[in-house]
């Protein structure tokens, strides 16, 4: 899948603490899994 971290941890006063880093270093097929996750966890919230 997809690894997420929390930008914040970049800095050392935890800035940006509402954003987060996305690594998609997986081939296509994946990536599209992926995003399909991603968007069933975006309806619940």
């Amino acid at each position: 899948g997809v690894a997420v971290i929390p930008i914040s941890v970049f800095y050392h006063n935890n800035l940006d603490n509402k954003v987060v880093r996305f690594c998609f270093a997986k081939t296509e097929d994946v990536l599209e899994e992926a995003g399909e996750l991603i968007r069933k966890i975006g309806l619940k919230v």
